[in-house]
């Protein structure tokens, strides 16, 4: 019959395991602790005396701290002075030692020596793991990667019967350990497709120090190298090179450098470099990525983003964007430089652009065609400045060229725009010869000349309430007709003292230089250049480019809103 070999199979196991449990726990240790976490202690245990511990951290205190002093001691004597403190109470099952929580603190109980066999045994046997993370334990491991130990409350259900002694146990209900992705190392791995290859069904599990992928390769982690024909992913970190021909993918983190073809995509945090022909994605990032389109952090970014399209950050860019198209940063950056346009919270060094800048609060330098900003401290320089809180002004004042004067200003104190509006009215007299008359006919009237102009400035403030504007404008004037199709430009340097007489009112006066370039020419009113000038202390002509340029000093006051 085989049922005869099978007892014999089944007593031999049950011999060697319960030998085992007596070694387990009379082997000599000698170690030494000053206020260190239980966690620790017992790691170092295992791996020093190839013990292995059963318990769950969720219930188990293993950061508590433990002081203690062992020599040449049984393992079971420096476990009940480690444990005497926390009321942690323990069990040899199979080889392993299991943990829980007693009632309270105290000794645990061992289990009773066992001398001589028992001639029958009723109760169930415990699951036995392997020494090594591999093999039988590993298949249950996959198939619940979430699973803990538990244990049931202590109670004496089993009675082992049969010799000259009999010891209750406590029954555990054990389900596998779970095991962190990083626990399994090894020196090398070579593979041709995912779990083709020399780790097989468990690369995803193992952290390689040398990676070979042939054509793509999926692995635990890599602590070194790894390289890829094609497609690399690793599920939990890279610390070190990653290079592959299209692709680079990463669960974790990525500390190192990241070279591809196509793509690198890291879920977690970035330290070091990503490069690649398409474009790199990640999470917080603190490297130099370099892509041919875009770059792409999904949290906050410090380093440096050069693209050939675009750069987002969806958190905060403390470093410098640089790319073809626009830069985005959502929260504070240091600078960025785009062709079309640049988008961030706040702006520490610059934003350059050719067409657009926006930020909230700017403290250095703004250069585009439109600047946006609710606030500044630094130099907004473009066609278009607008400052929420920055030197938003409206004027009217009077002139020597141009009578009557409207001017809109905006932007920041250190740069602001000016847009100008000023007209005239003359009494001309016009000498005209008609087909009907002999002598020449004289004709008078009042007739109007108006000016659009562009200017900016800046000012120097000398107190509280007085402050000097220096300003440059430049005006087409339409001189006695709707619109002057000739060159006939009317430019002005204007130094103003400005005293603010009210919360939101100023008043404001000062000289005005004026240089006057025109290619008029009248015979009716026989004159040569524009007439606008009230003197002047230099008029001539050119004779090659037949241009006048009349020069002279007038003035300019009004008041502000």
């Amino acid at each position: 019959m085989k049922t005869a070999p099978l007892f014999m199979i089944l007593l031999a196991a049950l011999t060697v395991n319960v030998g085992s449990a007596q070694s387990v726990l009379q082997q000599k240790v000698t170690f030494r602790y000053s206020n260190e976490r239980l966690g620790t202690i017992l790691h170092d245990i295992s791996d020093e005396y190839a013990v292995n511990f059963a318990y769950s951290s969720h219930f188990i205190p293993v950061d508590d701290k433990v002081s203690i002093n062992v020599r040449n001691e049984n393992l079971s004597v420096a476990l009940d002075e480690i444990f005497a403190p926390s009321g942690v109470v323990y069990a040899n099952i199979g080889g392993q030692i299991v943990l829980k929580m007693g009632n309270q603190p105290k000794k645990q109980e061992q289990l009773s020596q066992i001398n001589t066999l028992p001639k029958s045994v009723k109760q169930t046997s415990p699951v036995h793991p392997p020494n090594e993370h591999e093999g039988w334990l590993m298949e249950q491991m996959k198939r619940d990667r979430e699973s803990t130990l538990t244990m049931l409350e202590t109670q004496p259900i089993n009675e082992i019967s049969g010799g000259t002694q009999a010891a209750k146990i406590e029954q555990y209900q054990l389900t596998p350990v779970q095991i962190q992705d990083d626990e399994i190392e090894r020196m090398a791995q070579v593979s041709i497709l995912p779990f083709i290859g020399t780790n097989m069904l468990q690369s995803a599990e193992v952290t390689n120090k040398l990676s070979l992928n042939v054509l793509w390769g999926v692995n635990g982690g890599v602590e070194g190298v790894e390289v890829g024909g094609f497609f690399n992913h690793i599920k939990n970190d890279v610390n070190g090179v990653q290079v592959a021909g299209f692709g680079n993918t990463v669960g974790g983190n990525t500390v190192g450098t990241q070279v591809s073809g196509l793509f690198n995509v890291t879920k977690g945090s970035v330290q070091g470099v990503q490069a690649s022909g398409i474009f790199n994605v990640s999470g917080k990032t603190d490297a130099v990525q370099a892509a041919g389109l875009f770059n792409v952090t999904t949290a906050d970014f410090a380093g440096v983003q050069a693209s050939g399209l675009f750069n987002v950050s969806k958190g905060k860019a403390d470093g410098v964007q640089v790319s073809s198209l626009f830069n985005v940063a959502h929260g504070k950056t240091k600078a960025q430089f785009s062709s079309f346009f640049n988008v961030a919270h706040d702006v520490e060094i610059a934003q350059i652009s050719s067409l657009l800048n926006v930020g909230k609060n700017v403290k250095g330098l703004q250069i585009g065609l439109i600047n946006v900003a609710d606030s500044t401290s630094g130099v907004p320089i473009g066609l278009l400045n607008i400052i929420k809180n920055g030197y938003n002004r409206v004027e009217f004042s009077a002139g020597d060229a141009l009578y009557a004067n409207f001017a809109l200003k905006l932007g920041a104190r250190s740069f602001y725009n000016i847009f100008h509006f000023g007209a005239r009215w003359d009494d001309i007299t016009i000498t005209k010869m008609t087909p009907d008359s002999k002598e020449p006919i004289e004709e008078s009237g009042t007739l109007m000349s108006w000016g659009l102009g562009y200017g900016f400035g800046t000012t120097i403030g000398f107190g509280p309430r007085t402050l000097m504007n220096i300003e440059a404008v430049t005006i087409h004037v339409n001189e006695l007709e709707e619109w002057t199709e000739e060159l006939n430009l009317l430019n002005q340097l204007r130094l103003l003292i400005d005293i603010r007489t009210g919360k939101h009112t100023s008043l404001f006066a000062g000289p005005v230089g004026s240089i006057m370039v025109s290619k008029l020419r009248r015979s009716d009113y026989n004159t040569e250049g524009s007439m606008i000038a009230p003197y002047t202390f230099y008029n001539k002509t050119s004779p090659t480019s037949g241009s006048n340029v009349q020069m002279w000093v007038g003035f300019n006051a009004g008041v502000r809103f």
